[in-house]
């Protein structure tokens, strides 16, 4: 009876550390990088003094490879048009800001094969950043990249608990402008006739 009793307080125990370790402050690295197929975070839990562990939303076996279907201009490029994608971002971004990151950067890179159509999405991502705050505008980069495509890259170190993170990440992949831009990128498109008009801003 005492044994049991005993497995009892010590199972309660450790349920017990896990539920503050996944609610407490983390000391945390979120990194993607769609030229090496990465895309996880880093928590050192507890405050930063306790054990190290680490969350992928891509497959251990796919890094260092190109992600797929980034490589593929008009299937990427008809992804990132996705109206709503580029806000859908932003929003996650900023919610990452909301810890105060101490080192914060977000690049993409562009090169669609037609001027009219990377210009559309370089608009889009200007557009939904332009009433951000200076902080946050001061960490997107927007580039032509040299191979075929496009790229994104982006790293983020804060303090953040484990439940922030998968709520920020939930929020975002459960978005339909982020639903929307899986099915496309999925699905293979049609050859455009003619050219993807640009669109300017005054």
């Amino acid at each position: 009876m005492d044994i049991v009793f005993w497995a009892a307080i010590g199972g309660g125990a450790f349920l017990l550390l896990l539920a503050i370790a996944y609610f407490a402050p983390a000391r945390a690295t979120v990194v993607f990088d769609t030229t090496a197929s990465t895309a996880r975070a880093d928590l050192r839990l507890f405050w930063g003094i306790g054990p190290v562990v680490s969350s992928r939303a891509l497959p251990r076996t796919e890094a260092s490879e190109r992600l797929r279907f980034f490589d593929e201009p008009l299937r990427i490029g008809h992804a990132l048009m996705t109206p709503g994608i580029a806000d859908a971002v932003y929003v996650a971004v900023r919610d990452l800001f909301d810890s105060r990151p101490r080192l914060a950067r977000l690049e993409l890179g562009v090169n669609l094969g037609d001027p009219g159509r990377s210009r559309v999405v370089e608009t889009a991502v200007q557009a939904a950043y332009a009433g951000a705050p200076a902080a946050i505008r001061d960490i997107i980069v927007i580039s032509q990249c040299e191979t075929p495509g496009a790229e994104l890259r982006g790293r983020f170190e804060l303090n953040a608990s484990p439940a922030r993170l998968s709520s920020i990440w939930s929020a975002f992949r459960n978005s339909r402008p982020a639903r929307e831009f899986r099915r496309r990128l999925r699905s293979k498109p049609k050859p455009e006739k003619k050219p993807v008009r640009e669109v300017r801003t005054s």
